[in-house]
């Protein structure tokens, strides 16, 4: 009697369907690779944007000249060469302390707690003072991430970063407050292009430009982000006491 054995074996259909199967994968590799570089571009150009943001938000918190910091007086709108319309009343050449339109009894005043008038610091100063109270001492950091120049951070505080070559960058200077339309008496106005040009002399604007940049990159993977904000001259505000 013949006995008939049966081995498991691979139908030709299934061999079919794997060879299939391959092929899709295969053909979705290049897909899956270019994706995933994206996606480190990316997660790259956001952790730039993220640290820049940051410090430029953190430059904006401190005061807005290096007279404002003397904590035993009030810091007063200071004294600019700004335009005409944002300077001090003056009624017989004596300072009012007031600005056009500004109330009388407003708390923001061009004279200190002793009456004094305080110039804002000429821009050929900025790096004199590194102390990091106001904005000025940012003026040429250059900071690169995990070991940056200023003081507000340490090397374990600054954290952990994909790119650990970034570079933050910043630059601070006057720029023209002179409206380009309108004035600052009329309802409307208009100032074009505030930080393209540095202004040649004191004014009632600053503005505050942070780049970072890649420095071990030069490839996809590199970035070159720039952030521009303004602070303006505003002099600061009292708190109300009232007594019980």
């Amino acid at each position: 009697m013949n006995t008939i054995r049966f081995r498991k074996a691979v139908a030709m259909i299934e061999l079919i369907f794997a060879i299939v199967i391959m092929g899709i994968v295969m053909m979705s590799a290049p897909r899956l690779l270019s994706q995933a570089s994206k996606s480190s571009v990316m997660v790259a150009q956001q952790e730039a944007i993220a640290s820049v943001s940051t410090n430029i938000g953190m430059i904006l918190t401190r005061h807005w000249d290096e007279q404002d910091t003397n904590k035993s007086i009030r810091p007063p709108i200071l004294v600019t060469k700004g335009n005409v319309d944002l300077s001090q009343i003056r009624i017989n050449g004596k300072p009012t302390g007031n600005m056009k339109g500004m109330p009388a009894l407003s708390s923001r005043s061009f004279l200190t707690s002793l009456g004094k008038e305080l110039n804002a610091t000429v821009a050929t100063d900025f790096t004199k003072e590194k102390d990091y109270d106001d904005v000025d001492d940012y003026n040429g950091d250059s900071a690169k991430l995990g070991n940056p120049l200023s003081t507000d951070f340490t090397t374990t505080q600054a954290g952990d970063y994909i790119d650990d070559s970034l570079v933050i960058t910043t630059t601070v200077s006057y720029i023209s407050d002179n409206p380009t339309s309108g004035s600052y008496s009329s309802s409307r106005l208009n100032l074009n292009a505030p930080f393209s040009s540095a202004s040649g002399s004191t004014s009632n604007i600053k503005s505050v430009i942070n780049n970072v940049k890649s420095g071990d990159h030069d490839d996809e993977l590199g970035v070159d982000v720039t952030l521009r904000a303004f602070t303006c001259n505003i002099g600061t505000y009292k708190l109300e006491t009232r007594s019980f």
